[in-house]
């Protein structure tokens, strides 16, 4: 049986959530500026889908530039264990470290094709936020 406890006043808790945007090098700016404004209010209208309410008192800040960065899933790659390896071993074969690295180098900023720039605007949300685990949490 799930018990639910809700504090007897809803303060609605300010919350500066951030988005970012990519533009080419060396912007005008002018562009840079109406881009901003641009990117803005589509992070405004993003963030009241999902239910958040804008503070405009505070404004957008925006941050940048900063060499943009195309995320990548890693996915780890087993080790087999000494017992997987025992016939290997036994047949001649070599187990050695190939040398991967699963960093990636980010090229400076003077070298990047584009550039992002970071908005970080105050959200509150007035309805209560639910965490509900995932299928393979539950399990457990």
């Amino acid at each position: 049986m799930v018990t639910l406890m809700l504090p007897k006043t809803r303060d609605n808790k300010p919350y500066r959530l951030r988005c970012r945007f990519g533009i080419e090098p060396w912007p005008f700016p002018g562009r840079l500026a109406a881009e901003k404004v641009r990117w803005a209010e589509v992070f405004v209208d993003d963030m009241h889908l999902q239910g958040w309410e804008f503070i405009s008192r505070y404004g957008v800040r925006m941050l940048g530039p900063f060499p943009k960065i195309t995320p990548v899933t890693i996915r780890p790659r087993r080790t087999p264990s000494a017992r997987e390896m025992l016939d290997g071993i036994m047949r001649g074969e070599r187990f050695l470290d190939k040398g991967d690295n699963v960093v990636r180098l980010v090229p400076p900023l003077a070298e990047s094709e584009w550039w992002e720039y970071e908005l970080a605007a105050v959200f509150y949300r007035p309805q209560i936020m639910v965490e509900v685990p995932d299928l393979h949490e539950e399990e457990r």
